[in-house]
C-alpha cells in the first residue's frame, strides 16, 4: 500500500493557496487582516527568542556575547513589508546620511571600505610623509540601548506619521517581550524597555534612522555601517588635531544627548602613515585617554598603519585553511561536486571577503593566498586536478582581476552605490581605439600606495576587455568577464 511519509511545501504553493484565500472571510484568533488595518499586531509576532552568539573576548563574561533574535517567520513577512517601504520613504527623501553604508540597497561594507582607504591611501600618495588620524569609535550595546520615545519622535521628525508611525511604535518598538534560548532550555519572558531588535528585518533601519543626525555634529570625515563609526582627520597642523579633537567631544555629546554611550576603553586611535617619525596627538573621549594601535579590525578587513596588507593576508590565510581542514575531515568522503561546493561556500570567501577595497599587492602575498587554493584544488580533486577552464575556479592573480572589473561594472550601471569615476578621466580618441569606447585614464599616482587602490588598477583591466562587455548589462557582464580571466590570467 503507498505510504504517506513526508510534507512537503514549495513556495509557488503557498502563493497559489494564499490567492485562493476569501479575503472577506472573519478574522481568526490573529486578527489578521484586522490587525493590520488598526497598526496591531498578533502578540506572537511581537515575541522573540533570543539566542546568545559569542563575540571575541571570554565568554564566562555576558558583555562578550551578542543577543540575536528570532522572531515570528510569519510576522517577518509583514516586517520586510513594513521595512521595504520605509526604506524607499527614506532613500528618496535622502533622509540617511551619504556616511552611512550600512544595510541600505546598493551599499556594503565594501563600499564603506573602498571610501575609507582610498582616501587615507589619496592622502599618503599625495604628500611626502602625511599622517592621517583614525579614530574607531565603539559604542556600548548600541542597539539595545536605543531609547524608543527618541526613535519615535526622530521617526517623526523624518515624515512618519499616522498610521505608519502607530504601526511601529505599537509592534516594533514598545510592547515587545523576549525569551533566551540556550543549550535547548528557555527562560521566563520577559518585557523589552529599550532598543532596536538585533536579528530582525526592521531593526538596522531604525537604527540608521536614530543616528542619521550624527554626521551634522561632525566636521572632519566620518564614515559608518551601522553602529560601525569611524572619524578621521588629515594631520598637517596642531588645527588639524583640534578639528579631530573637538569632533570627538561633539560626539559624545550627541551621545549623551540621545542616551547612547562610547565605550572609551574600546574606543582606539591609529596614526595612518608611511612616515619615519610618527604623529600620536592625545587625543580623548568622555576624560578618558585613547589608545593608539597599529592595526585594527574593521568590517572584518584587518587594516595596518602602513596600509599594508602582510598581517591580514596572513589572517585570512590561516582561517581559511583553518575552514578548508575542517572541510577535508568531514567532507572526505564525499563526490568532487559536494567538496567543491564547500569550498566555494566555506573557503573562498575568507580569502576574497572586501577584495576590491585592498590588494594583496606583493607576490608574496598572492603566492599566501594560492597555497590554499591549491589545497583546496588537492581535496576537491585529489591527485588529478583538471585545467582552470574545466574546473571553472578561478586563480588567485584571475579572481583578483575577477573582482575588480565586476565592481567596477556594477558602479558604472548604478547596481553598486559608489563614485568610481569620480578620479578617472576619458583619455583621448585615437585611430586605433574604438571611438565609442574611449580608453580610461588612470588617475594620478606618485608611489606605489597609489598605484595600488582599486581606480587606478582597475582602469588598465577595464581597458583591456572586449568592447561587447563594456556595453552588456550586469547579468551578461559576469560570465563573459569569468571566461576572459580564465583565459588571461
Amino acid at each position: 500500500m503507498p505510504k504517506l511519509t513526508e510534507l512537503t511545501i514549495t513556495a509557488g504553493e503557498v502563493e497559489v493557496l494564499l490567492k485562493t484565500m476569501d479575503a472577506k472571510s472573519a478574522t481568526g484568533p490573529d486578527k489578521i487582516p484586522l490587525s493590520l488595518r488598526a497598526s496591531d499586531l498578533p502578540i506572537d509576532f511581537k515575541c522573540a527568542a533570543v539566542t546568545p552568539i559569542p563575540k571575541d573576548g571570554d565568554r564566562t563574561k555576558f558583555k562578550n556575547w551578542r543577543p540575536i533574535s528570532v522572531t515570528s517567520l510569519v510576522g517577518k513577512v509583514l516586517e520586510k513589508h513594513v521595512r521595504n517601504k520605509m526604506a524607499m520613504f527614506f532613500e528618496a527623501n535622502n533622509t540617511l546620511p551619504d556616511s552611512q553604508h550600512g544595510f541600505r540597497n546598493a551599499r556594503s561594507c565594501t563600499t564603506m571600505l573602498m571610501r575609507t582607504l582610498d582616501d587615507w591611501s589619496a592622502a599618503l600618495d599625495n604628500q611626502s610623509g602625511a599622517h592621517v588620524n583614525v579614530v574607531f569609535l565603539d559604542w556600548a550595546k548600541a542597539f539595545d540601548k536605543v531609547p524608543h520615545q527618541r526613535l519615535l519622535t526622530k521617526l517623526q521628525h523624518y515624515g512618519v506619521d499616522g498610521a505608519a508611525l502607530k504601526m511601529a511604535k505599537k509592534n516594533f518598538l514598545v510592547g515587545r517581550s523576549q525569551f533566551v534560548r540556550f543549550n535547548g532550555a528557555c527562560s521566563e519572558s520577559c518585557e523589552v524597555p529599550s532598543g532596536v531588535i538585533q536579528g530582525s528585518v526592521l531593526g538596522p533601519l531604525l537604527f540608521n534612522v536614530f543616528v542619521a543626525d550624527l554626521p551634522s555634529v561632525v566636521q572632519t570625515n566620518l564614515v559608518q555601517y551601522a553602529d560601525d563609526c569611524t572619524v578621521y582627520n588629515q594631520i598637517r597642523s596642531e588645527d588639524d588635531v583640534d578639528a579631530l579633537q573637538e569632533d570627538l567631544a561633539r560626539i559624545d555629546v550627541w551621545c549623551t544627548n540621545n542616551g547612547m554611550k562610547l565605550n572609551a576603553k574600546k574606543c582606539v586611535v591609529m596614526d595612518v602613515t608611511r612616515a619615519r617619525q610618527p604623529c600620536t596627538p592625545h587625543f580623548t573621549v568622555g576624560g578618558a585617554a585613547l589608545e593608539y594601535v597599529a592595526t585594527q579590525r574593521l568590517l572584518g578587513v584587518h587594516i595596518s598603519s602602513d596600509l599594508r596588507w602582510n598581517h591580514h593576508v596572513d589572517v585570512q590565510r590561516k582561517n581559511a585553511a583553518r575552514t578548508l581542514g575542517f572541510a577535508a575531515r568531514n567532507l572526505h568522503s564525499c563526490s568532487n561536486r559536494v567538496k567543491r561546493i564547500a569550498y566555494l561556500s566555506l573557503v573562498k570567501p575568507k580569502l576574497f571577503y572586501g577584495n576590491p577595497a585592498w590588494h594583496p599587492l606583493t607576490k608574496t602575498n598572492i603566492e599566501k593566498k594560492c597555497r590554499v587554493q591549491n589545497r583546496a584544488l588537492y581535496f576537491i580533486y585529489g591527485r588529478h586536478v583538471p585545467p582552470p577552464a574545466q574546473q571553472k575556479l578561478l586563480s588567485v592573480p584571475a579572481q583578483l582581476v575577477y573582482n575588480d572589473l565586476t565592481f567596477f561594472k556594477k558602479c558604472l550601471e548604478g547596481v553598486t552605490d559608489y563614485d568610481a569615476m569620480s578620479r578617472i578621466t576619458l583619455g583621448r580618441v585615437h585611430r586605433s581605439n574604438d571611438p565609442l569606447h574611449p580608453r580610461l585614464q588612470q588617475p594620478p599616482a606618485r608611489t606605489d600606495l597609489g598605484k595600488n587602490v582599486f581606480d587606478y588598477r582597475v582602469v588598465k583591466f577595464w581597458n583591456d576587455i572586449p568592447p561587447v562587455m563594456k556595453t552588456c548589462s550586469v547579468a551578461q557582464f559576469i560570465p563573459l568577464c569569468k571566461e576572459y580571466v580564465i583565459s588571461s590570467f
